[in-house]
Formats: C-alpha cells, structure tokens, sequence
C-alpha cells in the first residue's frame, strides 16, 4: 500500500493556511518591487516549492517486504526483519514528542489523524524533536502520518 507522507487532512490545512498566503505574499512582495521585498517573494516561492515537494512527492510504501520511503531526492528502504518496533509519535505544541508503541496505542483505542508513526531499527529515537517536519528519513528510521490506512498495512503485513 502505497501513501503519501502527509494524510489529506494535513495537506488541506497546509495549502489553506501556508500556500495561499504564501503566495499572496509572494505575488505582493514581487509587485512591490524593490530589493527587499523581490528577496521576501523569491523566499515566500521557495517555500511554496518546498511545502509542495513535501506534500505530493514524498510516499510511503508498506508492503510484504517491509517499509519504503521514496522522493524525488532519496530513497530508503526497511525490511520487516529489520524493523525492531513501530511507535506512535505524539508531538503536543512546543513539547519534545513522546513516542508509544504502536500496538499498545492502538490496543488502547486511541487512534488519531495528527499522529506519525515511526519505523525504527534501534533503540534510539531521532535526535532531532522536528524529525518529523524536517528529516523523515535516516539511516534508523523512517516516519510517516498516521491514518487508518496504515494501520490495516502493517496488521496485514508486519509478522
């Protein structure tokens, strides 16, 4: 089963909130004219592109062989043998994430749209808090938002 990296929910609340103002800003800041304010758009475009890239090129496969993460950039792919555990990562505002394991979480019925989960091959979490925002990838993990989708995936895939 094949995912994008953020669920719909996310990706609607980024373009209502972020692209369209960014972009009214940009095309502002363009028309204005002056040195300051062409540097304020070229950055307000840059952003656009990034949060677009994020929103429909990043995907997440999980599938009998395990977990796949896939951008235009990078690639990296984890075997279920590899994978020591799946956590629940909840990052509350302005907090440090506090991380559940996946079965428990769910076990306990608490499932939620904001949430990502991570697939980890060590006991040791990101060392950055905003991995999730700004490195979804290393080289022990790979992270992606939670939906219901992903649950049945790795019920039906994880052994």
């Amino acid at each position: 089963m094949k995912f994008s990296y953020y669920n719909i929910t996310s990706k609607i609340l980024l373009f209502v909130f972020c692209l369209l103002p960014f972009l009214g800003m940009a095309v502002f800041f363009i028309q204005v004219g002056n040195g300051l304010t062409m540097s304020l758009g070229g950055l307000m475009i840059f952003l656009i592109l990034v949060f677009t890239y994020k929103s429909f090129f990043i995907k997440v496969s999980i599938d009998e062989l395990g977990v796949t993460y896939k951008s235009l950039l990078k690639e990296k792919h984890l075997r279920w043998d590899e994978v020591k555990d799946i956590l629940i990562v909840v990052r509350e505002r302005r907090s440090v994430p506090d991380y559940y394991r996946f079965e428990e979480w769910m076990n306990a019925g608490k499932a939620g749209k904001s949430y990502f989960v991570l697939f980890r091959t060590t006991e040791g979490f990101p060392v950055n808090p905003m991995f999730m925002f700004s490195a979804p990838i290393d080289e022990d993990y790979i992270s992606v938002q939670f939906r219901p989708a992903i649950k049945r995936a790795i019920e039906k895939y994880q052994k």
